[in-house]
């Protein structure tokens, strides 16, 4: 693309004065120069959101179905195109970018699955000649917030849920990957979505405190859908109850993997190592914690090496943070730890390459309670591993976090580890997978700091959904 990445705004694309630059997170280079939305676009596209919701909501389920398979197709067509720009927007792995394509495509497809059972119901009422009907009906114009780091899935686990229930969208993109979204996006306008209905933004990194409150504060916008982090979501939070608007939240996390004493400690390792590595560890899933008994501590730490020792020798987690600054935390929590007594069960000799774009994974023990890494997401690459003695001590320190999003419990019974799941404060938890296991189908979301509200499935199309009765007598 030579020309700079537009807005799409009415189905038009928007170039704007002020631009800003992307560069490839694996070695700085200059990628392309970006539009910078303003305060005359954030108007311009609620503008066009609101005009397009009547005539969009009161279209026939069989045409918004299709049109969302359409924009489906199109991705998967263009599959090729979106997985190269996303590598080199987020220094993702093949496998990683290929998944959030594949997983966006499917996501699509499951939310046109839901515009024909949108169902309503027909409530008791107190005088048999009165009738209730209950109506699910949309927002209007929804604005979805969302992030670099699983661009695909986790902007259509919002927005295509959001269309299917009949709302228009203004996507706000990361300005880290502007370009993977506006590949995104532009699909629905080549699918023959009308203009309106699906709008695009993207800011400078300098514009977020402009651009974000004039949106949620902007009387067009009816929901926020918003997926990042913890601190950030407390922001759009504050910001949209200021509003007194509803806000879907989808946050941080600090993931933690349960080791029982009869786990196949190998299938273990490996599936906590690719939890906690996968992408860098930058998903919002991502294990953080391992927790495992002290009885089966000795063989399960070595099988937990020797899957380390593997991957190391293989690259096969080998990858860039998203920036320096990234980097910059990731290694501050670890060498914090460090000094205040953790120490490494496996890691490299440097935490950072000498271009100080990747970090090496890493496994920690002893982790102080007083530590950040502790409690705080590091999104990288590091485990840290605790010894406890009892399984009741496993899941008190499991649930020692202001954060719920996701965990995993590794044993061969299966009743034996839907007993302790049971007990785990998280919004999804995996019995013998990764952490960072998800599906279109599942409700996608968490407790506390990890924010609330769903995303993906039927629960995600109820969140676009409002209620509202029509009652009347046939006396």
């Amino acid at each position: 693309m030579s020309e700079p990445v537009p807005l799409i705004i009415n189905n038009q694309n928007i170039q704007t004065k002020e631009l800003f630059n992307v560069s490839n997170p694996s070695n700085g280079e200059f990628l392309w120069a970006v539009s910078s939305a303003g305060l005359t676009e954030v108007e311009g596209a609620a503008a066009a959101a609101e005009a397009a919701f009547p005539a969009w909501e009161s279209l026939g389920y069989t045409t918004r179905r299709d049109l969302l398979l359409k924009a489906a197709h199109i991705i998967h067509d263009s599959r090729e195109d979106i997985v190269t720009t996303l590598r080199k927007e987020t220094a993702a792995g093949e496998g990683w970018a290929s998944w959030d394509v594949d997983a966006a495509v499917a996501t699509i497809k499951d939310a046109a699955s839901h515009v024909s059972s949108n169902n309503g119901v027909i409530p008791p009422t107190n005088d048999s000649n009165d009738t209730a009907l209950i109506f699910k009906v949309p927002y209007g114009v929804i604005l979805s917030i969302v992030p670099w780091n699983a661009p695909g899935v986790l902007t259509m686990s919002s927005l295509a849920y959001a269309l299917a229930a009949g709302n228009t969208v203004i996507v706000k993109s990361s300005e880290l990957s502007p370009r993977t979204h506006f590949l995104l996006i532009d699909a629905f306008r080549r699918a023959g979505f009308p203009p309106g209905v699906v709008n695009l933004l993207t800011h400078a990194p300098d514009k977020g405190q402009l651009v974000t409150p004039a949106l949620i504060q902007n009387k067009a916008i009816r929901k926020i859908s918003f997926t990042g982090s913890s601190a950030t979501g407390r922001v759009v939070a504050k910001l949209a109850g200021e509003a007194l608007k509803p806000v879907v939240l989808e946050l941080g996390g600090k993931a933690p993997a349960i080791v029982l004493e009869d786990a196949t400690f190998n299938d273990a390792a490996s599936g906590i190592l690719k939890g906690a590595y996968g992408h860098g560890g930058q998903i919002c899933m991502a294990t953080e914690r391992v927790i495992v008994l002290r009885s089966i501590e000795e063989p399960f730490v070595e099988a937990l090496k020797a899957a380390h020792a593997a991957q190391s020798r293989d690259n096969t987690y080998h990858q860039p943070l998203i920036s320096q600054s990234a980097m910059r935390q990731v290694n501050s929590l670890v060498e914090a730890a460090i000094k205040n007594g953790a120490t490494i069960v496996s890691g490299p000799a440097s935490f950072a390459d000498e271009e100080g774009r990747v970090f090496g994974p890493t496994i920690l023990r002893s982790v102080n309670t007083k530590s950040e890494l502790y409690y705080k997401e590091s999104f990288g690459p590091v485990i840290s591993l605790f010894v406890v003695d009892t399984v009741d001590e496993a899941v008190r320190l499991a649930n020692d976090t202001e954060y719920g999003l996701a965990a995993s419990v590794w044993s061969k019974n299966i009743g034996n580890a839907l007993r302790v799941a049971k007990r785990i404060h998280s919004g999804t938890i995996q019995i013998n997978d990764s952490t960072t296991h998800g599906e279109p189908t599942l409700p996608h979301g968490g407790f506390g700091a990890s924010g609330f509200g769903r995303q993906s499935g039927t629960d995600a199309l109820a969140e676009f959904q409002s209620l509202k009765y029509v009652r009347f007598s046939l006396k």
